[in-house]
This record gives structure tokens, C-alpha cells and sequence, in this order.
């Protein structure tokens, strides 16, 4: 017995329906559902027999039922196919009260009992995600390229700034041993103190620009913690409160302890700026273990344990713009003369250094709280306490002393006759090398800076190599970045000093060359 044709197209067609990708609902010109399919139960979470006969505003949000009767009449009364997409914002509502972007196409049908709308429904909630997502890939590249374009401009002001800087120092350093009188002595101290703070200033730009080497060593952080929240206390105003949790069993990191001291400190005095009334700032450390669904939309993370370091205000908070600005060197929300405008810009790139991250949240009025995820060890290591040299003074070993800026070869000259050495000048590298060519027994140590016309420092210690193989080289450099190992052993580099140096480091850095010198000999 074969099937009646027309009940056969019925089964196909409800077969189709059935089977479609998107949903697929009908109504009348009343707005009643007459018809759905198992992906519109699927999407909203009703079942077929609840939904038909109901009106479609129930899958509608209650901010947009108003003007949505309007908008089906005015289909009806001028049917034509209309898609509208996520564009426009569109939302359905789900059974359990969850909203859902949706994708919506309206087609007209006319039948012999009246005129119904066919809708295709598409849910786009992961389109919606992936698109979310490489927008912010895409900002944290922008991000990404113009800290590096800004970051070659800071490593070039640093280079003028340290030699600046040396000379300060230098002369400072040279007017405190000659004068005795108290009140000139104080002043040359605030003078060095000043000049302090201006290197810590060119720290703060080369660790932004990736230009200053950090020494990264196993490290306590709540101990560094506790000791810069000490210090904290005593600059900030007194209407400032600090509250700090550490957790008592916190793996070590790799970190360099300095670096930490300035994102605190960074972070500390933003907070406290963004609270002019007072407020609390809030600085909590605990393990932290990153899942592969964090890390995996990020280049920054891997899956792995890490330790939180997270500091909280009370503050003013930022709004969406500025949120999208604070890692941006030199960007500042502070009054002329408040601050450098590096602030948030170095912490991202001592946390790159640190193969970490670091993420802010932040609403108006609601305060602002900075996540710094620091990789965390998987095996003990003790940490190593630095020692201090006391260097003793020359013997009237003979020193070349070659620097290209003449204010800083004549300090340099004298604090080293000063320390009982013999020393000669030279300012040009090529004139160096060819006294050192014509006079190769009279140095027992080079000094030389690295950025010079003509050769460099380490083009000029592999140069002298050749005739004065014994010879011991200091580099004194700014600027570490692109200097790798091998060329520091092809030049005979035996130590190397940041700019810029004080007699202390120069007088330790001579005594153990010289005397490495005289034990290999």
C-alpha cells in the first residue's frame, strides 16, 4: 500500500526541519509559535510542547518586549526576506533566564490560512567568544609593538642620561674628599642622593626597554614582600592604610630582588595617588596554579604553578579608556609634576623579564587591584646572599683609561690616581689601539667604554688581543642588550660595569682584575 504523496512531502519536509543546523521557528500574525525544531529546544531550553502556541516574546528579553510588537506588525504589514545579525545586538532569552546572542533571519510565508514568518535562529555565542578573544590578542600586539617602538627611544635617552649622570657623580664623589667643612659636605651628599635617584630613575627606563640586565635568583617573596611594605609605611600618609597577607607556605621564584622592590613601590604609590583622601591598600601573596584554559589564549602564561602577588585600592578606580592606556609608557593620570609616567609600563616589563604577567581590573569608584603572576620553582634552591668587597688601594699599577666623553675620562682619570694608580687618558679608541700597539708592556688594565665612534669597546679589547694578550679589560656600558657572552670572551673582557659607576664599584672592579692577573701570572 503505497503512502498518500501528500503525507509523504509532509515527512520530508518535517524531516528537513528536523534535521537543520539552525532554529527554526514559525508564527502567525498574532505572534503565537506554530512550529519549531529541536534546535530552537536545544538553544532555549524548552520543550516542544510548552513552546507551541505560546507567544515568541517569551523568548524575547524583557528590555527589548516594548518595542518588539511594533517591529513584527511592521514585518507583516511590508514582508520581505531580512537578516539581521550580531551587529545589531540581538539576543534571545532562555528558559533559565540566560541571555543568548543569536543571529536572526526573517522570512515571510503565505499560506492559504493566513500569513506566518519563518525564523532562522543561530546561536553565535562562540563566534561571539572567538571574536572577543582576537580583539584582544590583537590589542595586547598593538600593545606589545608599541612598547618596543618606545622602548628603543628610552634605551637611547638612558645612554645620554648615564653619562650625565657619571659626571655628577664623579665630580661629586671627587669635591667630597677635598672639602671639610660640614655644611658643603651635607650638600654634596643631598647632591649624590640626588644623583640616586636620577640612576633609579634610568633603572626604572632600562627595565621598561629590556635594556638593563636583572640577576634573577631564588627568592623568599614574602620576605621581600614584608620588607618593602616597611618601607611603604614609612613614605606613604599616615591616611593611608596597608593590610598584607602572605600565605605561610609560598613556593620560592626566580626573581630579581630589585625589580620587586620596584613594582611594589610602583604600584604602592599609584595606589596611594589614586586615594587623595585616604584609604586602604591591600597587598596579598599566595600560590596560584594556571590551568591551560587561562593559559592557552595567552602567550604570556603556560600551565604551571605560579605565585599571585595582588595589590588592591580603595581608589577612584579608572574608566574603560584609561584601563586601556596604563601599561603605555610616560601615560599618566597624575597632575603635572606627580610622577614619570612609567609607572604601570615598568611593571610590564619587569614581569616579561620575569617570564610573567601582569593583569589589572578596575572600575570607577571601585578601587583598582594589579595581579603580578611570578612562575613559580618546582625544586628548592637556597637563596644566596650577596657579599660586599672593601677594595684596596693601588700600587701604582698603570691603567689606560678610554672613554669618548671627555667630562667623564678626566673624573674617571682622577678618582683612579686618587686610589694610588697611574693613569692615562684617551678619548679616541683608534688612538688607543695604536698606543697600545707601540707601547704594549706599559698597561697592566684597560678601562673602556662600550658605546664609541669608530671601534667599541669590545671591537677594541678584541683589537688589543692581538698585540697584549695579557692586557685585563673593564667594559663600562649603559646598555647590556645584544652583547652576548662569547664577544665578551672574544675581547678578553674580564669584568663589566653598568654606567654609572661609583668610585667604590670602580676601585672593587680594578682590584680583582689586577689581582686575578697576578695569581695567573
Amino acid at each position: 500500500m503505497s503512502l498518500d504523496p501528500s503525507h509523504a512531502l509532509e515527512q520530508r519536509l518535517r524531516a528537513v526541519v528536523e534535521s537543520c543546523h539552525s532554529g527554526l521557528l514559525m508564527i502567525d500574525a498574532d505572534g503565537k509559535i506554530v512550529l519549531l525544531n529541536r534546535e530552537v529546544e536545544r538553544l532555549f531550553g524548552y520543550a516542544r510542547e510548552e513552546l507551541l502556541g505560546m507567544s515568541v516574546d517569551v523568548l524575547v528579553p524583557e528590555r527589548y518586549r516594548g518595542p518588539h510588537g511594533g517591529f513584527r506588525q511592521g514585518f507583516l504589514a511590508d514582508s520581505k526576506v531580512r537578516s539581521m545579525v550580531a551587529g545589531r545586538e540581538l539576543f534571545g532569552l532562555r528558559k533559565d533566564g540566560q541571555e543568548v546572542p543569536v543571529e536572526l533571519g526573517l522570512t515571510p510565508v503565505a499560506t492559504e490560512e493566513g500569513q506566518f514568518v519563518l525564523g532562522s535562529i543561530v546561536d553565535i555565542s562562540a563566534r561571539m567568544l572567538a571574536e572577543q578573544e582576537r580583539h584582544q590578542l590583537e590589542e595586547q600586539l598593538r600593545q606589545a609593538h608599541k612598547l618596543e617602538a618606545v622602548g628603543t627611544l628610552a634605551g637611547g635617552i638612558a645612554h645620554d642620561f648615564n653619562n650625565l649622570l657619571g659626571a655628577i657623580v664623579g665630580y661629586g664623589e671627587l669635591i667630597a674628599d677635598s672639602v671639610q667643612d660640614e655644611q658643603t659636605q651635607h650638600d654634596i651628599r643631598e647632591l649624590l642622593k640626588a644623583a640616586d635617584r636620577g640612576r633609579q630613575l634610568v633603572d626604572h627606563i632600562l627595565a621598561f626597554s629590556r635594556r638593563q640586565g636583572i640577576v634573577r635568583r631564588p627568592v623568599a617573596l614574602g620576605q621581600v614582600v614584608e620588607e618593602v611594605t616597611k618601607l611603604l609605611r614609612a613614605t606613604l600618609p599616615a591616611s593611608v592604610e596597608i593590610r598584607l597577607r602572605v600565605h605561610p607556605e609560598l613556593p620560592r621564584v626566580l626573581a630579581d630582588v630589585t625589580s620587586v622592590h620596584q613594582i611594589l613601590m610602583n604600584l604602592g604609590t599609584n595606589a596611594a595617588h589614586a586615594m587623595p583622601s585616604g584609604g586602604t591598600i591591600s597587598i596579598q601573596l599566595e600560590p596560584f596554579y594556571v590551568r591551560d584554559s587561562l593559559a592557552g589564549g595567552r602567550s604570556d602564561l603556560h600551565e604551571g604553578p605560579y605565585t599571585l602577588m595582588m595589590v588592591s585600592d580603595t581608589g577612584q578606580g579608572m574608566d574603560r579608556v584609561t584601563k586601556s592606556r596604563v601599561f603605555e609608557p610616560f601615560f599618566t593620570t597624575k597632575a603635572t609634576g606627580i610622577g614619570t609616567g612609567l609607572g604601570l609600563a615598568v611593571v610590564h616589563g619587569i614581569m616579561r623579564d620575569h617570564d610573567g604577567a601582569v593583569d589589572l581590573e578596575s572600575e570607577p569608584g571601585q578601587g583598582t587591584t594589579v595581579r603580578c603572576l611570578f612562575p613559580s620553582l618546582t625544586t628548592e634552591a637556597d637563596e644566596r646572599p650577596e657579599h660586599s668587597r672593601i677594595a684596596p688601594r693601588g700600587k701604582g699599577e698603570r691603567i689606560l683609561f678610554v672613554e669618548d666623553e671627555p667630562a667623564l675620562a678626566q673624573v674617571g682619570a682622577r678618582r683612579l690616581v686618587r686610589l694610588g694608580y697611574q693613569v692615562a687618558i684617551e678619548t679616541d679608541s683608534m688612538r688607543a689601539l695604536e698606543m697600545v700597539r707601540a707601547r704594549p708592556d706599559d698597561f697592566d688594565l684597560l678601562i673602556t667604554d662600550y658605546s664609541m665612534p669608530r671601534l667599541n669597546g669590545v671591537q677594541l679589547g678584541q683589537a688589543l688581543r692581538e698585540v697584549a694578550p695579557e692586557l685585563a679589560i673593564i667594559l663600562i656600558t649603559g646598555n647590556l642588550e645584544g652583547i652576548s657572552a662569547a664577544e665578551f670572551a672574544s675581547a678578553g673582557v674580564g669584568l663589566v660595569l653598568r654606567k654609572p659607576v661609583t668610585v667604590q664599584e670602580l676601585g672593587e672592579g680594578v682590584q680583582t682584575l689586577l689581582a686575578a692577573r697576578v695569581a695567573v701570572g
